[in-house]
């Protein structure tokens, strides 16, 4: 039996590591005297698992979580009582109980969706929109934009950045949303993003990841897109 969850995580607790994240969940979980399974062996640890990790220095309002259960719960009661036990910048937001074998939320997940505020500087807001959808439309109209990757110990990568970017538009308060590829079959980083629009304006600087906001990761099945709560991916594969 598993529940999986979707959470968020606040600004105030941006700078908190995956690791420390996954550590934090799990001592709540305890507190909460939820019926987590644990692992068998000299040392026991819950069966617990998260989404693609979160950048440090990111928010995010769309993560998901996989607990293994050893009773039945109902998902409200879940998300209480792990709320009151965890500490304020994280929520649980909505659960849901499953008894079939869902595969794990990173071999599922394979879209993520960021925010960003425009990186321009123009004074006039007037000005500033245009030029950003401006930017926005050409960015669409490219087929091609080179971008190279840094790895450690290896030698860099390059790969067309605009095949992993399958939607551009603008959000709420005119932030710029890029619908990109994550996991495993491929993964944009924020900061690649940013290394696309320069060629686009050269005027666009680095943008640190705090400036950056994981909206939501999802599961595409086109011509659908999909969270890892839906019907289609919990009713199992």
């Amino acid at each position: 039996m598993m529940i999986r969850a979707k959470f968020r995580k606040a600004k105030r607790l941006r700078y908190i590591s995956h690791l420390q994240l996954l550590d934090t969940l799990r001592r709540a979980i305890r507190r909460a005297e939820l019926p987590g399974k644990y692992s068998e062996g000299y040392n026991p640890t819950l069966n617990l698992s998260l989404s693609q990790p979160l950048p440090v220095g990111m928010a995010g309002g769309g993560e998901y979580l996989d607990l293994e259960l050893t009773a039945a719960l109902e998902p409200e009661d879940f998300c209480r009582r792990l709320n009151d036990s965890l500490p304020r910048g994280i929520e649980i937001l909505q659960a849901r109980l499953t008894d079939n074998r869902l595969k794990s939320l990173q071999a599922v997940v394979d879209r993520a969706r960021y925010h960003l505020l425009p990186p321009l500087k123009d004074q006039s807001r007037e000005v500033r929109d245009s030029r950003a959808e401006a930017v926005l439309q050409e960015f669409r109209n490219k087929k091609e934009i080179i971008v190279v990757r840094k790895r450690r110990n290896k030698s860099d990568r390059s790969y067309n950045l605009r095949e992993m970017v399958h939607e551009i538009k603008t959000a709420a308060e005119g932030r710029w949303s890029f619908l990109v590829s994550t996991g495993s079959r491929g993964n944009v980083r924020p900061e690649e993003i940013i290394r696309g629009l320069q060629q686009i304006d050269s005027s666009i600087g680095e943008q640190p990841l705090i400036n950056f906001y994981r909206e939501g990761l999802y599961v595409s099945r086109p011509p659908k897109l999909l969270t890892p709560l839906a019907d289609e991916i919990m009713e199992g594969e």
